[in-house]
């Protein structure tokens, strides 16, 4: 059985889920609501995680790699 990092304390995925698709006009059908606020849960989860890391928020991000392009 997989485990998940909880959300972050007071994060209701089911209520971001309407809001969000509402927000951006997306139909989301009464029967999809459990399986993507369950996702947006692990998501959560995992973006509190990182949050939590010390340390990120000084840290440049790596190069992006385009192929064909000279890294020069």
């Amino acid at each position: 059985m997989r485990t998940f990092p909880p959300p972050p304390p007071g994060f209701d995925a089911t209520a971001f889920a309407k809001e969000a698709a509402q927000a951006i006009g997306l139909p989301l059908p009464a029967a999809d609501l459990a399986e993507v606020a369950l996702n947006l849960e692990r998501t959560a989860g995992f973006a509190q995680m990182l949050a939590e890391v010390p340390g990120l928020d000084n840290e440049e991000p790596a190069p992006a790699f385009r192929p064909g392009e000279d890294a020069g």
